[in-house]
């Protein structure tokens, strides 16, 4: 692989200033020991300063340091150049010089370093300014214009700037400049395109053009056309990987399920049209809410580098929903993921505060690159509280919890399994289940024998779910109420009680009341008594004596990763639970497995068994 080339870039004379002297010096050495090539405008200043300290490294060779020059004369380069390209461009060998760097370092500087900083910025190198007197300590910490989702990031010394050159250089590669843009084309003449292109006849609502096209809709679909792409086929292929992550993920619905076709170098998006509401307009959106989105981000292993408010809406059913698919969606990596969950993190602390969203660009630069909160104190906030809240709501999104694995599925089965309009959810646990049943416009009812959990979880989950106790539920089987489905989640597998006997007996009062209860379905959700590896699954891990007997009914601990909380539970063989629903007349329909992000295939690799059981007909 071919070096990569550094420019420096500054003062063209520093006869005075030993601190840019010293850090010219500095840079020059570093960028050649680091093993790349320096490469300069080849005269004086900060130019000869840094080739001289190159000419110092210990990894210097002949021809690491490259000078290119405005003149004709080779022979006007400071004398530490190894190759010196008279250009006789004049201050267009700026150009030139920003051009052939894969990154651009500035040590102060006057108008012709501005001129190769705004060069930089358009042909979207990356920029580091060092914090001393010139243009590069005016702009460090700055983005010049929108066209970019980043900054001009900052230095104090030399081993610094050299450090942020190699922790991001990589990632500046695919971020590659291909030339000017093309004319914009007008609003008229892209409804026209996009009709000529999908035979439509009717008018088309405008709704808006941002840096990259335009947006219509004619109250069924959403239609974007890309008309503004340096590398439109290159982004195709990116938004075609994206769509087909999307089609291929049932439980995603924090992002439009889109499709995108490339034409006459256009890009054209469509997806149904859903009514929303802006996100300032919902100026207390929960943080659930925000977490929630950014682990279906996770899911499927997309980032949204411009995540900013105006990019998001809020459905009918409250949740975040990503409106912006272009340029800004890239592949995962970690640090990608980490600066989009402080955008976020921002966005929702700063919501109600601003007067409309376009202010937010303001607070979500800085924290782009760096975890550094100090520019939102001025509403109060405590600096070091919100770096400890941060961290918290960045550990929630990491964590692989119960409700991630298993929570989808549930709301799958109710949505295209089974057609039901009323459920209990007996043994309902947090309400986490109920309240995601309740949000899919059917009516809940819950029993949780623990009074202190419903307490604890009211305000979250349980506000809006009518949730009795024994009592009440006891009331309800002796009038013969029924439900279309009951739901039991990982409730017989519990504990509950302390001999072989009495667990048997509880299991089968359960079994007595839900089938009391049940029209006609009831869906049991168990640990999987198959999975008895204990170290396959993300979630959780299994404790087993080492008397284990698969057939026969064996308590063992189970530690839960996310908490760190121990419990005893009930290993029973696959066969008790056959034998169990026949005798309360229950058909198996169908078994579901959750799937364990550690495994890619095996029934024993699946946490819990989802059974969709159908009351059998009475004799």
């Amino acid at each position: 692989m071919s070096k990569q080339i550094i420019a420096v870039i500054g003062n063209a004379n520093i006869e005075n200033d030993i601190e840019k002297q010293k850090i010219s010096l500095e840079l020059g050495r570093l960028i050649i020991d680091n093993d790349f090539i320096l490469a300069t405008g080849g005269f004086g200043g900060v130019m000869e300063y840094a080739s001289k300290g190159a000419r110092k490294s210990i990894n210097y060779t002949e021809n690491s340091i490259i000078g290119i020059l405005p003149d004709y004369n080779s022979e006007n380069a400071n004398k530490y150049i190894d190759i010196a390209i008279p250009t006789g461009f004049g201050l267009a060998r700026n150009l030139m010089l920003i051009s052939m760097s894969n990154a651009v370092i500035a040590v102060g500087g006057g108008s012709g370093t501005l001129n190769e900083i705004s060069a930089s910025w358009q042909m979207n190198k990356l920029i580091i300014g060092l914090q001393v007197t010139g243009w590069s300590g005016n702009l460090c910490g700055k983005a010049l214009d929108e066209r970019r989702n980043d900054i001009i990031f900052c230095a104090k010394n030399a081993q610094e700037a050299i450090e942020l050159l190699n922790s991001k250089i990589s990632y500046y590669q695919i971020r590659k400049f291909t030339g000017i843009n093309k004319p914009r084309i007008k609003t008229d003449k892209a409804e026209k395109v996009i009709k000529i292109h999908l035979k439509l006849k009717d008018e088309l609502s405008f709704l808006g053009k941002g840096s990259e096209g335009f947006v219509f809709t004619d109250k069924h679909n959403i239609f974007k056309l890309i008309d503004n792409s340096q590398q439109p086929l290159e982004l195709y292929w990116t938004l075609l990987s994206l769509s087909e992550t999307l089609q291929s993920e049932t439980e995603i619905i924090t992002f439009p399920k889109f499709k995108v076709s490339y034409f006459d170098k256009y890009l054209l998006i469509q997806y149904k049209y859903e009514v929303t509401s802006e996100f300032e307009e919902n100026r207390n959106i929960h943080i659930g809410k925000f977490i929630h989105l950014l682990k279906q981000f996770r899911k499927i292993k997309w980032t949204l580098t411009d995540f900013k408010p105006q990019n998001l809406r809020l459905t009918e059913k409250g949740d975040l929903f990503v409106i912006d698919i272009g340029k800004s969606f890239l592949p995962i990596s970690d640090y990608l993921f980490k600066s989009m969950c402080r955008k976020a993190f921002v966005s929702y602390k700063l919501q109600g505060k601003l007067s409309n969203s376009q202010d937010f660009k303001k607070y979500l630069s800085p924290v782009n690159e760096i975890e550094d909160f100090s520019l939102i104190t001025e509403f109060d906030f405590v600096e070091n509280e919100l770096k400890k809240e941060f961290d918290s709501f960045y550990n929630e999104i990491m964590t692989v919890g119960k409700k991630d694995i298993l929570n989808p599925i549930i709301k799958d089965i109710f949505q295209n399994h089974i057609k039901v309009k009323s459920i209990f959810d007996y043994g309902s646990g947090y309400g986490d289940m109920s309240m995601l049943l309740k949000n899919l416009n059917l009516s809940v009812r819950a029993y949780e024998p623990d009074k202190k959990i419903v307490d604890k979880y009211r305000k979250k989950y349980y506000q809006n779910i009518d949730i009795l106790d024994y009592t009440e539920t006891e009331k309800l089987i002796a009038k013969k109420t029924k439900f279309d489905s009951i739901l039991c989640s990982l409730v017989l597998c519990h504990h509950l009680a302390e001999t072989k006997q009495k667990r048997l007996d509880i299991v089968n009062k359960i079994m007595v009341d839900i089938t009391a209860l049940s029209n006609k379905y009831v869906i049991m959700v168990i640990c999987n008594p198959l999975y008895t590896n204990q170290t396959c699954s993300t979630l959780q891990k299994r404790i087993l004596p080492n008397n284990f007997n698969y057939r026969n009914e064996t308590k063992f601990i189970k530690k839960i990763y996310s908490s760190g909380r121990e419990r005893f539970d009930i290993h029973r063989p696959l066969s008790f639970y056959e034998n169990l629903f026949e005798k309360y007349n229950l058909d198996i329909k169908e078994i579901i497995q959750t799937k364990d992000e550690k495994k890619t295939s095996g029934i024993e690799n699946s946490d819990f068994m989802i059974f969709i059981l159908e009351k059998g007909k009475t004799e």
